[in-house]
């Protein structure tokens, strides 16, 4: 649980403490408390000259537009309102003090502003007179026992002093808000209202003195904002206590281990059946995905028939057969593949030949007309790409005969099948069609090559 307390220090490890000028953003923290009173306080620092202020990334606050070297106050002001709506959109916690409304004057940017202008308030509602009403007492009775910040009103009740009351006879409140504290007369401090998703928990100004107190108010608030949230209380349970006998607990306890054990196996198994399933579902992606995706694949497919990797790591693919090296270029569209990868492939070769004075043999692998059922669709390459496969040598292959080709090495096929695949794709000169690359017809070598 990470909580922003703004304008009332408190020290607890879960409690990071700002001001509204120097706080990271709102809804980087699971719950908001905050002192309307610093608002104006810090405003009015900043306007004397009394102090000054930097903002997260060290610039400092200025009360003029924002430049390189300064953060406008007004700025700083209005963004706090787009924080804390978000925090309540995402169903977060917004704890306020409750502070009579004032103005805040002075600031460029904010003209107009007050207080609460950075608070959401409940539909139909503002958090000003008739609602909010200026009040001053320091009696409080808890209502409502169970909400969670009723035991941090109990625990600290004798620094109550509450400066505004809630206005209990307006149907916006009756409608809305659940009462945790009254004083006196039974007129509300303290309640909580559904406001934009979240909620917002209005609890009276609390006069806590420094120290190991503040200290204690911090562990209660934390605890506060963790069951708001749902979540068990960071308190732990002094080493004692597992020696006092619950009946039946030590059979439930053992009860429990031997499932939760049960649980782990099962979950490692599932872990390592699902790593073994999505590895060869993964093969599918020869027939339909396009792109790196589909690179991918081809790669995963040849490393299965036996081929080593002979490129590095993001470079274009280079697959090796003993001493025997294979250039390999991708290409999937949703019509018919084009000559494209024959250029990338041909332009590589070059490069080989005039680096190393060797030539080397090239795989072009095609996944044309991709979205359609493999046994409809038309000629996955076009005229051009093919003849020029069969003029310059380069075997030409479409996804769906290296997916078949996978088919029959998931099967069980023995090495001496796989070096076989691997020989008539090393032979082709052209299209290696699906029943010859899979020794169920002669293949053909395709046309002589030009050179």
């Amino acid at each position: 649980m990470k909580v922003i307390v703004v304008g009332l220090p408190t020290p607890n490890p879960d409690i990071e403490n700002y001001t509204a000028f120097n706080a990271p953003s709102y809804y980087d923290f699971d719950a908001l408390v905050i002192d309307p009173d610093s608002l104006t306080r810090v405003a009015g620092e900043l306007l004397s000259g009394e102090k000054e202020f930097n903002a997260q990334d060290g610039r400092t606050i200025v009360n003029a537009a924002s430049n390189a070297s300064g953060v406008s106050a007004g700025d700083q002001f209005q963004r706090r309102g787009a924080e804390t709506e978000r925090i309540l959109e995402s169903g977060g916690t917004v704890i306020v003090i409750g502070r009579p409304n004032a103005p805040i004057t002075g600031i460029v940017g904010f003209e107009g502003a007050d207080r609460y202008s950075w608070l959401p308030a409940p539909s139909g509602a503002a958090w000003s007179p008739p609602f909010l009403q200026t009040a001053e007492g320091k009696n409080v009775r808890i209502t409502d026992d169970s909400h969670p910040v009723a035991h941090l009103l109990r625990e600290f009740r004798r620094y109550v002093t509450y400066r505004v009351t809630l206005n209990d006879r307006l149907d916006v409140y009756r409608k809305n808000a659940h009462t945790i504290a009254v004083a006196g007369p039974g007129v509300p401090i303290a309640a909580e209202f559904p406001v934009l998703g979240g909620r917002v928990v209005v609890i009276p100004a609390l006069n806590i003195p420094t120290g190991q107190a503040r200290q204690q108010f911090g562990t209660a608030l934390v605890d506060a904002c963790l069951q708001l949230a749902g979540r068990e209380s960071g308190q732990s349970a002094p080493g004692w206590i597992r020696s006092q006998p619950v009946p039946g607990l030590e059979q439930l306890e053992a009860e429990y281990e031997e499932a939760d054990s049960a649980l782990k196996a099962a979950t490692t198994r599932a872990r390592e059946v699902g790593e073994r399933r999505d590895q060869l579902a993964a093969h599918r992606r020869l027939l339909w995905t396009t792109g790196s995706e589909f690179g991918t694949a081809v790669r995963d497919a040849l490393l299965l028939l036996g081929y080593g990797i002979d490129s590095p790591a993001r470079e274009p693919l280079v697959v090796a057969d003993g001493e025997e090296r294979l250039f390999v270029e991708t290409e999937a569209a949703a019509a018919a593949v084009v000559e494209w990868p024959y250029i990338r492939l041909q332009r590589r070769l070059e490069e080989e030949m005039l680096r190393l004075r060797k030539t080397a043999r090239g795989l072009i692998v095609v996944n044309g007309h991709r979205m359609t059922q493999p046994d409809k669709r038309k000629a996955q390459y076009t005229d051009a790409l093919r003849l020029a496969a069969e003029n310059y040598g380069y075997a030409l292959l479409t996804g769906e005969t290296l997916f078949l080709m996978v088919q029959r090495a998931l099967a069980g096929a023995e090495p001496d099948e796989l070096e076989t695949m691997r020989r008539r794709i090393a032979r082709a000169r052209g299209v290696l069609e699906t029943p010859a690359a899979l020794g169920e017809a002669t293949e053909s070598s395709g046309s002589e090559p030009i050179f």
